[in-house]
C-alpha cells in the first residue's frame, strides 16, 4: 500500500503510516527488535515494501540513516527502495544502500590508503577480465593442447573464488573436458592476480574479496564495520561462500543483521549460491525467523500447485503460502497434445484467445527451463505476427551456431549468396576472410552448386578442415535425405566437428538450439520455404523490436526461470512439461533434483491468474516422449485435457503458379 502525504504529521503518524496496510506478519518485521533477524518471504509476499517500511521506521526511531547498510542484488532494486523508504522519511535517503560491488567498491575507495592501494584505482568489467587472461594465457601457452578459452578460464577462476573451492575441484565438477588443463588455469589464475596487483586493477570478484579482507583484518575490521549498526541482506538465499564471508565479518563487530530470502526460490547453484546457506545462517546467527506466508500475487488454485513443489522438496522451512486474492474460479490446466508442432500453435491460439478478450500480450508470458524449448513456439509466433521479446539468450535465428547451419542452406539454394558462404567457410581452420573472399568469388560464377562443392573439395586437398563444409552442403541439397528437417540434421552431423571447434565451451548448450531449429523444419515441405520463412520474418521481427514507436503493441515475454525471476504476468504458458525439460535431463542426483524442484517453484509462482502446461506426447521420429516426473507433484491441483486444435498444415508455397518472365527487380 503506498504511503499517504502527510507533511504536518509527528512521529506517531509517521508510524502509524508506516505500518498501514501491513498484515501482521508483515508489521511484525518492521518492528522486530533482535539483534538477527531472518526473514522467510514467499513469492509474491511483498518483501520490497516491509523492507522498505523497516528502513523508514529504524530512521524514524534514531538510527542514523548513513548508518543503516542495506544490500540488494541489482542497482534497480537498491533504488527502488531508496525512494520508497524516503517517502515515509526524506532523511531515509542518506542510507548507505547498493549491490555487493558497488558497497564493496565504496569501502574500497574510502579505505585504499589504510591498504596501502594507489589513488587511482581501476576496475574490469567482464569484457576486459577476459582480455586482459586472454593477454596473461597467451604468454603461457607451449603447446598446441586443447585449452580452455580466456572466457571459460574467466568462469573457472570466478567460481573457484565465489565459492572458495580449489581450481582443481571446480574443474572436476563443472568442466571435466578441461581435467588435463588444471595446471594451466592455475598458473594463469596465478599470474592474473599480479598482473591486477601490478596495475592496481580490481574484477568485480576481487572486490569482494578485498572487502572481506578489509573486515576481517584485526585492526581495519572493527574500524569498517562501527560505522554501522544496523545491516539488511536482500536475497540471501542467492548468497554465496565470498558474500557469507562478508556477513560473518559485519556480525562478529556487533553489526545487527537482518537477512531475508527464500531458500524454495533458491535456484543459482551454478553462480555458487545454495540454500543450505540460509539455513546455516539461521542456525550460527540463532537468528530470530520471521515468516512472510501471505501472496498477494497468485490466485488461491495456482498456490495450491506452488505449495504442492514445495512440500515436495527434501530441504524446506516449513510454511505454506496463502493468496491474498483468493480463489479465481480457474484451475492450472495440464493440456496434452500430439507434439511440438501443435503444441506451438496450441500456445499461440491460448495467447491470441485472451488478447481477444482484453488481456494486452504484455501481460502474458512463456516460461521455460531452457531456451531451446521455445524455440518451436518462437516460429509460430513469427509466422503468426505475434510482437515478442526475450529475456534470456537470443532469438531463434541470431544465435551463432543456428546462423551456421542456416547459412548451409541459404549457399546451397543461391550460389550468389556471398554473406552465407563467407561464413561457412570461415568454418574452417585457416581461411581467413581474404582466402573465404577468392574462393567466393570462384563459387559465384562457377554455375552449378556440384561444382561449388568441386572448388571447396580441390581446397580442401590442401585444408582438409573444408571437407565438412563440402559434406554439409552436399547432403542438405540431396532430396534422397528425405524431407528438409532430415537433411538438415544430416549436415549438422557432417558440420558438427567444426561447430564444436569453432563453440567448444558451450556446444552442448548451442546444439540443443540448432536441433530446436530443425524440429520447426517439419512443418515446411521444401527447405527454401524454411529458410525463407525465419529469415524474412525474423528479420520484420528484429525491425519492429528495433523501434521505440509508442503506437506499437507491448511485446509478449519470452523467458527461462532464472530470467523470470522477480517478474509476473496474468497468463503463464508452460511448453514441454516433459522429461529431459522439467526437470532438466542433468537432474540425478537428490540435491539436483531439489534444484530443479525450486527451479519449478519460481516458474509457478509468476503466474497470477492463468497457469498452462503443454505436454507434447510424441517425438519428431515417432517414438513417444516420457512425461515429466513433475506432473505426480501438481496433477491433483490442475485440470487435465486434451489439446483440441491440431497443427496448421505443412508450409510450402502459397498463391498461384506464375510462368517465368524475365523481369529486372535490383
Amino acid at each position: 500500500m503506498p504511503p499517504t502525504e502527510d507533511r504536518h504529521g509527528g512521529p506517531e503518524d509517521t508510524h502509524a503510516r508506516i505500518l498501514s496496510g501491513l498484515n501482521d506478519q508483515q508489521q511484525a518485521v518492521v518492528l522486530a527488535s533482535e539483534p538477527d533477524v531472518a526473514v522467510v518471504a514467499g513469492a509474491g509476499s511483498g518483501k520490497t515494501e516491509t523492507l522498505t517500511r523497516r528502513i523508514a521506521r529504524l530512521v524514524l526511531d534514531g538510527v542514523d540513516p548513513e548508518r543503516i547498510l542495506a544490500i540488494t542484488f541489482t542497482k534497480q532494486a537498491a533504488q527502488n527502495m531508496r525512494d520508497r523508504a524516503a517517502r515515509y522519511v526524506p532523511d531515509a535517503r542518506r542510507i548507505r544502500l547498493g549491490t555487493f560491488h558497488s558497497v564493496a567498491h565504496a569501502l574500497v575507495m574510502e579505505n585504499r590508503h589504510a591498504m596501502r592501494l594507489p589513488d587511482k584505482i581501476s576496475i574490469l568489467d567482464t569484457e576486459d577480465a577476459v582480455a586482459s587472461l586472454k593477454k596473461v594465457a597467451a604468454a603461457l601457452r607451449t603447446n598446441e593442447e586443447n585449452l580452455p578459452r580466456a572466457s571459460t578460464i574467466n568462469k573457472i577462476l570466478s567460481f573457484s573464488r565465489n565459492t572458495e573451492r580449489t581450481i582443481e575441484d571446480v574443474v572436476h565438477s563443472n568442466y571435466p573436458q578441461y581435467i588435463h588443463a588444471i595446471e594451466f588455469v592455475e598458473k594463469v589464475g596465478a599470474a592474473y592476480t599480479q598482473f591486477r596487483r601490478k596495475n592496481a586493477l580490481f574484477d568485480y570478484d576481487g572486490l569482494l574479496e578485498a572487502l572481506a579482507k578489509m573486515l576481517e583484518h584485526e585492526r581495519l575490521g572493527p574500524a569498517i564495520a562501527a560505522m554501522f549498526e544496523e545491516a539488511l541482506i536482500d536475497e540471501a538465499q542467492d548468497l554465496n561462500a565470498l558474500q557469507i564471508r562478508i556477513v560473518r565479518a559485519l556480525r562478529r563487530h556487533d553489526v545487527r543483521v537482518m537477512f531475508v530470502g527464500d531458500p524454495s526460490q533458491s535456484i543459482y547453484q551454478f553462480r555458487g549460491a545454495s540454500p543450505d546457506i540460509m539455513f546455516t545462517l539461521v542456525k550460527e546467527c540463532s537468528a530470530k525467523v520471521y515468516l512472510l506466508e501471505t501472496n498477494y500475487r497468485s490466485s488461491a488454485e495456482i498456490l495450491d500447485v506452488a505449495n504442492a513443489v514445495e512440500e515436495a522438496m527434501r530441504k524446506r522451512i516449513p510454511r505454506a503460502l496463502v493468496s491474498h486474492c483468493g480463489t479465481s474460479g480457474l484451475l492450472p490446466r495440464l493440456i496434452e497434445v500430439d507434439d511440438k508442432a501443435a503444441e506451438a500453435a496450441a500456445i499461440v491460439d491460448a495467447i491470441l484467445d485472451r488478447k481477444n478478450e482484453g488481456m494486452e500480450l504484455e501481460e502474458q508470458a512463456i516460461i521455460v527451463r531452457s531456451t531451446a524449448n521455445f524455440r518451436h513456439v518462437e516460429a509460430e509466433l513469427i509466422a503468426r505476427k505475434v510482437p515478442y521479446t526475450v529475456r534470456a539468450g537470443v532469438k531463434v535465428t541470431e544465435a551463432g551456431a543456428v546462423r551456421d547451419l542456416l547459412c548451409v542452406a541459404r549457399a546451397s539454394l543461391n550460389l550468389g549468396n556471398e554473406p552465407a558462404w563467407q561464413r561457412i567457410l570461415q568454418l574452417a581452420p585457416r581461411v581467413g576472410e581474404r582466402k573465404a573472399a577468392k574462393m567466393v568469388e570462384a563459387i559465384s560464377a562457377s554455375g552449378s552448386l556440384q561444382n561449388a562443392i568441386g572448388i571447396v573439395l580441390d581446397a580442401g586437398v590442401r585444408n582438409e578442415s573444408l571437407r565438412p563444409v563440402a559434406h554439409a552442403l552436399r547432403l542438405v541439397d540431396d532430396e534422397r535425405g528425405g524431407p528438409p528437417a532430415a537433411r538438415l540434421r544430416l549436415a549438422l552431423n557432417a558440420l558438427e566437428p567444426l561447430l564444436e571447434a569453432e563453440y567448444r565451451d558451450d556446444w552442448k548448450a548451442r546444439k540443443a538450439d540448432v536441433v530446436a531449429v530443425i524440429d520447426i523444419a517439419h512443418q515446411h515441405a521444401d527447405l527454401d520455404s524454411f529458410v525463407s520463412s525465419l529469415t524474412i520474418e525474423t528479420s520484420i521481427e528484429k525491425t519492429r523490436s528495433g523501434t521505440a514507436d509508442p503506437n506499437e503493441e507491448p511485446p509478449l515475454t519470452l523467458t527461462t526461470i532464472h530470467s523470470a525471476k522477480g517478474l509476473e504476468w496474468q497468463a503463464v504458458y508452460v511448453p514441454s512439461m516433459i522429461e529431459g525439460h522439467i526437470p532438466t535431463m542433468y537432474a540425478q542426483a537428490p540435491d539436483d533434483v531439489d534444484e530443479e524442484l525450486r527451479a519449478f517453484y519460481v516458474l509457478v509462482t509468476r503466474a497470477k491468474t492463468y497457469l498452462e502446461f503443454f505436454k507434447p506426447t510424441v517425438m519428431p521420429d515417432g517414438m513417444l516422449r516420457t512425461a515429466s516426473r513433475f506432473e505426480g507433484v501438481i496433477r491433483d491441483f490442475c485440470e487435465r485435457e486434451r489439446g483440441s486444435r491440431a497443427p496448421r498444415g505443412r508450409r510450402g508455397g502459397i498463391g498461384a503458379r506464375i510462368e517465368p518472365e524475365a523481369i529486372e527487380l535490383w
